[in-house]
């Protein structure tokens, strides 16, 4: 993916290109509703923002704490240090806008944006008091949607919050800033970020559904969770592209999902929600605590949606543990050619 391309601004916006969104078929032909939607924090909503945005086609919405438009950081960590978490005002929504255009036009390697505006939702947040990516990189993010007609977008910036994900029941205090990054701000970000992405009206009771658990020793297959299904471990190793050595790529060899009781992989009778942890979140890092108290298995027990938990890992090119939204795991990180991306489509694509 090059550099920015402004002047093709005028060109894309009069282009009339047909839309690619395509649903999932049965072997007789006939639609299944199934929804798969994506959120993360901090880098992993940087990479769940390029992962929605190279996928539209399958992605119905995302969910995003603290990230950046798609391709912010254009290669450059410098570029993703300043302008994509610090200073917004230099991130120039126009021009990855056009970047975006022009990536599917010439290369074909992500899904035609023009996807983006159908039947898609995106929900956003921000702290009011966070210090690691500026409030204003997620309203930059909210231009960037609105410019591709996404109608559903909602922003929440009222919530004092440091950088982290919000809970209303665990982690640090509201304002606390270190790990493991989940704060406690009487704000339950799982539920409403779930339910505001996926069509849960009459489809379960959060009330009376609790899968709170302990399981930050589990070691085994899969562990029942309290009334509402159970975490079960994947070999992430094995969706790697061949020749790839997963820790090379900042990849962990596990990965996690969490399995409601009334769903099964492959079965396409549940939605299916990608959820990418911050830096310093993985497992090597903070065990199964992002897997375990963010309240998305909880939501996800109660309206029967799958949660799939990538993981990412420390390079020495990436320390902690990040996701790659800025290139260290190669020039096409962006794009379906990433191979971080092409190991979480694989592993979709294998519990779908």
């Amino acid at each position: 993916m090059g550099p920015g391309v402004s002047w093709l601004l005028g060109v894309l916006l009069a282009l009339r290109v047909s839309p690619t969104r395509t649903g999932v078929e049965n072997s007789n032909g006939s639609r299944v509703t199934q929804q798969i939607t994506v959120s993360g924090v901090s880098s992993g909503g940087f990479f769940a923002v390029q992962f929605h945005v190279a996928y539209s086609s399958i992605i119905r919405g995302a969910g995003i704490i603290a990230g950046g438009p798609f391709y912010c950081a254009q290669g450059n960590v410098d570029i993703a240090l300043a302008s994509c978490m610090r200073t917004p005002g230099l991130i120039s929504v126009d021009e990855l806008v056009a970047i975006t255009h022009s990536t599917y036009l010439t290369t074909r390697t992500i899904d035609d944006p023009k996807n983006l505006s159908m039947d898609t939702k995106v929900w956003l947040f921000t702290g009011t008091e966070d210090t690691v990516v500026n409030p204003g990189v997620v309203h930059k993010l909210q231009s960037y949607y609105g410019n591709f007609g996404v109608d559903e977008i909602k922003l929440v910036d009222t919530v004092p919050a440091e950088h982290s994900w919000v809970t209303d029941s665990y982690g640090n205090s509201c304002s606390f800033k270190g790990e493991p990054y989940i704060n406690n701000c009487g704000y339950n970000a799982a539920n409403e970020l779930l339910t505001y992405l996926h069509s849960t009206s009459g489809k379960g009771n959060l009330s009376s559904t609790s899968v709170h658990t302990s399981l930050n020793n589990f070691t085994g297959t899969n562990k029942s969770s309290k009334g509402g299904g159970k975490l079960v471990k994947i070999n992430q190793k094995t969706f790697v592209p061949p020749g790839v050595i997963p820790a090379a790529i900042g990849l962990h060899d596990t990965a996690y999902a969490f399995l409601p009781d009334g769903c099964s992989f492959g079965g396409q009778n549940c939605d299916i929600h990608v959820a990418f942890h911050g830096c310093l979140q993985g497992i090597p890092k903070i065990g199964m605590q992002f897997v375990n108290n963010t309240g998305l298995n909880e939501v996800a027990a109660a309206y029967n949606i799958i949660v799939l938990y990538p993981q990412a890992m420390a390079t020495l090119t990436n320390p902690k543990g990040c996701w790659d939204w800025w290139g260290y795991s190669g020039e096409d990180y962006s794009s379906q050619l990433g191979v971080q991306m092409k190991t979480v489509k694989a592993m979709l694509d294998s519990i779908r």
